[in-house]
């Protein structure tokens, strides 16, 4: 009888833990749901805002042809309105980027639009580079922006791989917008850090500079440390999806 009663006993506790077990596997499988669905829910919202954004860029451009991709590594729509509406808005007469793509396009379509005011790119990847200027072409607006092939080289000054400036001509100066989204971060762990110290003389008085990605840990020590280098520039982070940062060059 203790026998039975002992198995009994036993049985019970089996039965007690695996019924624990499905419990805890119910309560992890219940979690799991939750969190996806919270995922899917902040994914959704971001596709809406980035759609939201394409169809504003597109009504304030106009453009001739579709533009490039702008997913992935090529810049996100909302980035893509907030310089365009800048250059829209405040109407810089010279504007410069680190690296080309569709932002090259956007901006020379605004610049036209104006009816003044010329882009120069900085792109180190020859094959890009020629992508960017067939779709200047067929977006007709070869005439208002420059591609300039730019390799990346190891740079004394900074001790970063970057852009070789030797493109650029005594006249390239005053810039009042500078673009900076690029290089890519494979290329060193701070790889746009360098834009300010071998720009900054290039650049106007009143300059603006977007800097994209600028929710990344790179491009938020790279803010770090031009806030103490560069004084006289004042930061804003701008809401993008991959963030951007807004800098006002301002007196003294």
């Amino acid at each position: 009888m203790e026998y039975v009663l002992f198995a009994l006993s036993g049985l019970g506790l089996l039965v007690s833990l695996y019924a624990l077990h499905k419990i805890r596997l119910i309560h992890i499988s219940t979690f799991n749901i939750e969190a996806a669905s919270a995922t899917a829910a902040r994914e959704s919202t971001q596709l809406y805002a980035q759609i939201q954004a394409y169809l504003d860029l597109i009504r304030l451009v106009e453009p001739a042809r579709p533009l490039p991709t702008l997913r992935g590594w090529a810049a996100s729509p909302d980035f893509l309105l907030r310089i365009a509406g800048h250059a829209r808005d405040a109407a810089p007469q010279r504007i410069l980027e680190c690296s080309s793509g569709a932002s090259t396009v956007v901006l020379a379509r605004c610049l036209q639009l104006n009816g003044s005011g010329h882009v120069v790119s900085l792109e180190n990847d020859p094959a890009f580079a020629e992508q960017t200027r067939a779709s200047l072409r067929m977006h007709g607006l070869a005439d208002w922006a420059t591609v300039i092939d730019a390799p990346l080289l190891a740079n004394p000054v900074t001790g970063t791989p970057w852009y070789s400036l030797a493109g650029l001509t005594d006249d390239h100066t005053g810039f009042d917008m500078l673009v900076i989204d690029g290089p890519p971060r494979t290329v060193a762990p701070l790889a746009r850090h360098p834009a300010l110290p071998m720009l900054s003389s290039r650049l106007s008085a009143a300059c603006v500079v977007f800097l994209d990605d600028a929710d990344r840990v790179e491009e938020r020590d790279t803010l770090q440390r031009w806030a103490t280098e560069f004084r006289d520039f004042a930061q804003t982070l701008l809401p993008c999806e991959k963030g951007c940062a807004r800098l006002q060059r301002t007196a003294g």
